[in-house]
């Protein structure tokens, strides 16, 4: 519980720091950047206001999930878990958005190191909690067969904790080994796991009718 406060203060506090900085940054900001770190789209400067209120309504949206799922229950189950990834997910909401600032302010980071960085670090950190997700219709690795099944999605999850944390590593190889062909190989190996978690959770539940 007091976990969940503090980031919810964390978001109010980033919110509120948003609306100042707004008074003070140029009129166009960097919303968008290339495989080469060049900047390739401006947008206005309120834009950031948008995306300064994000962590508040993702927030919200983790604490009204488990009062309408269905499965309700599983949610106290998995509780420690579903915080982590709560946190987790609004934490990289916040740095972006302050990333996003500071370079609005000039300040030189490179988002070829930190969009790696942080990617990878949720993506290890979302693996890592995987398994202990229960059965529930709006977090985890939700395909027909696993939302039909609690033993296909307890192995679905089992295997997909693993594979996410191989997905946070690649992304935090790119933070060394700068190339291209690391960068394309990175989204395309996603892509694949994604399609193989999918196959593999049919191939599961096929299984249990046997």
């Amino acid at each position: 519980m007091m976990k969940n406060k503090f980031i919810l203060v964390l978001s109010i506090v980033s919110l509120i720091g948003t609306v100042i900085a707004y008074f003070y940054l140029p009129e166009q900001i960097i919303m968008h950047w290339d495989v080469h770190g060049e900047a390739t789209r401006y947008d206005p400067k309120w834009m950031v206001l948008i995306t300064g209120i994000l962590p508040v309504i993702v927030y919200l949206g983790f604490e009204i999930i488990p009062k309408i799922d269905p499965k309700k229950e599983n949610f106290k189950k998995h509780k420690n878990a579903y915080d982590i990834i709560r946190a987790a997910t609004i934490l990289l909401l916040i740095v972006i958005q302050w990333f996003m600032i500071a370079v609005a302010f000039g300040i030189n980071i490179s988002i070829n190191t930190f969009v790696p960085l942080i990617v990878g670090i949720v993506f290890i950190v979302i693996g890592n909690y995987m398994p202990q997700f229960r059965h529930n219709y709006f977090v985890g690795i939700r395909t027909p067969w696993t939302l039909a099944n609690e033993h296909v999605w307890k192995k679905t999850h089992q295997l997909g904790g693993y594979l996410f944390i191989v997905m946070g590593i690649l992304f935090l190889i790119q933070i060394f080994i700068r190339h291209l062909l690391v960068y394309y190989f990175t989204f395309a190996l996603i892509f694949i796991i994604v399609l193989y978690l999918t196959v593999y959770s049919y191939v599961e539940f096929k299984k249990t009718k046997k």
